[in-house]
């Protein structure tokens, strides 16, 4: 399946990205150690679809657009906008 991929500069949520580490090792809600997400709106680190899809659920509940991988590196190796459904690059 492929995703689309937008330019930062377009995406109006970047400005949601105020967190952008962590040092969390497991997801709030079930405790899952790999694919971890890190909302950078608020710090929350939860799981991928992949495992229980608790970064999702998170978006839903709270709005909060933006997420990145853990371990958190900069550069990123990817930043997620669920607003607009898609990587930006």
């Amino acid at each position: 399946m492929a995703y689309a991929k937008i330019k930062k500069e377009n995406c109006p949520h970047l400005g949601e990205m105020k967190i952008l580490t962590s040092d969390a090792k497991k997801c709030e809600k079930c405790e899952e150690t790999t694919n971890l997400r890190l909302c950078t709106s608020c710090g929350r680190v939860f799981c991928c679809e992949s495992h229980m899809g608790h970064n999702k659920e998170h978006f839903k509940e709270t709005g909060h657009p933006i997420i990145v991988p853990l371990p958190t590196s900069s550069p990123f190796t990817w930043i997620w906008c669920w607003e607009d459904n898609a990587y930006l690059e």
